[in-house]
């Protein structure tokens, strides 16, 4: 604009503002060192944790299985179903897990633990959402968000049950009555995807677009709105009907082609890097780190207050 000629580094550059203007405070070498720098900037602010989340914590203690067996505990085919206690009893201080509701909606698993000496709440699939593990679910949220207890979410969801039947028994209901709790609970919520998490079962189960304060994958995970042989199927029907309204056979060998490449573009576009490398998520985490991720990220929630402001002023809604 003003005709100067010049370069990058003169006009605007690191040094530059580190050495001239005085913009920059540290001038850092690479990312590495920008990063300790930074950690050595943050132990010169004397934070200190509020003691009413202080005073919550208990003494931590190691799980009393080996979270090293969590390499074994997921199948290599994800269509083989798993516990998802096997992982909690791996991720929770003593491996001490006080289930909510243990024989009622069996398809979710609730409770109450200690992970890192901090006290949680988790939430783990066990399979498909009906409308009894939907409803458990936001009765297990509001009594958390009572007790101002943090939340985990272990995600493994294909979604919510669908047909004649369960919508007569109204799931549409009851599923949005365990979003609605997900959405409106002020307690600190966190997410690991540690298998699939397709359609609405993602939003049910504080996905992304529910704010977690931290949402963490597995490299086994897998995110998409359905899986590639469901919208391959479905987008077959889509072309079949489609044909036969306008009066003309269906081309075979146009459906088959575009399975193939609905297959191949889910398969691409569900991958968790695929997802990491658009900021999906928190990162990709090894299975073995998860109790050390989840620890890290509840102290620091506990850095701000979220106890004293008390319980929502509502009462639990039971089913």
């Amino acid at each position: 604009a003003t005709g100067e000629e010049t370069d990058d580094e003169t006009l605007g550059g690191a040094e530059m503002h580190a050495q001239v203007s005085g913009l920059a405070d540290y001038l850092a070498e690479d990312d590495r060192d920008a990063i300790r720098i930074g950690r050595k900037i943050v132990a010169q602010l004397n934070q200190q944790k509020p003691a009413v989340c202080l005073n919550r914590r208990q003494s931590p203690r190691d799980p009393a299985y080996d979270p090293e067996e969590l390499l074994g505990v997921i199948p290599a085919d994800p269509k083989i179903p798993f516990d998802i206690r096997e992982i909690i009893i791996r991720l929770v201080d003593g491996s001490d897990f006080f289930e909510f509701k243990p024989e009622y909606g069996p398809t979710l698993v609730c409770g109450h633990a200690h992970l890192n000496g901090w006290p949680v709440g988790i939430i783990g699939n066990n399979g498909i959402l009906f409308s009894e593990s939907a409803n458990k679910a936001a009765q297990f949220i509001q009594l958390c968000n009572q007790s101002r207890t943090p939340l985990i979410y272990l995600q493994n969801i294909t979604g919510f049950m669908v047909g004649t039947k369960y919508e007569r028994q109204g799931i549409i209901k009851h599923g949005s009555q365990m979003i609605n709790a997900v959405a409106t609970s002020t307690v600190p919520q966190f997410s690991v995807i540690v298998g699939g998490s397709y359609g609405a079962g993602n939003y049910a189960m504080c996905g992304r677009a529910y704010a977690p304060r931290f949402l963490w994958t597995w490299p086994n995970s897998r995110v998409a709105v359905m899986g590639g042989e469901q919208a391959a199927g479905v987008l077959a029907i889509v072309q079949e009907q489609r044909a036969r309204r306008q009066g003309v056979e269906p081309d075979a060998n146009a459906i088959q082609m575009m399975q193939m490449m609905t297959r191949q573009k889910f398969e691409q576009e569900s991958d968790p890097y695929y997802a990491t490398a658009r900021l999906w998520d928190d990162g990709i985490i090894d299975p073995r780190d998860t109790r050390r991720a989840l620890g890290v990220g509840l102290s620091v929630a506990h850095n701000v207050d979220f106890i004293s402001p008390g319980a929502p002023r509502y009462a639990v809604f039971r089913m």
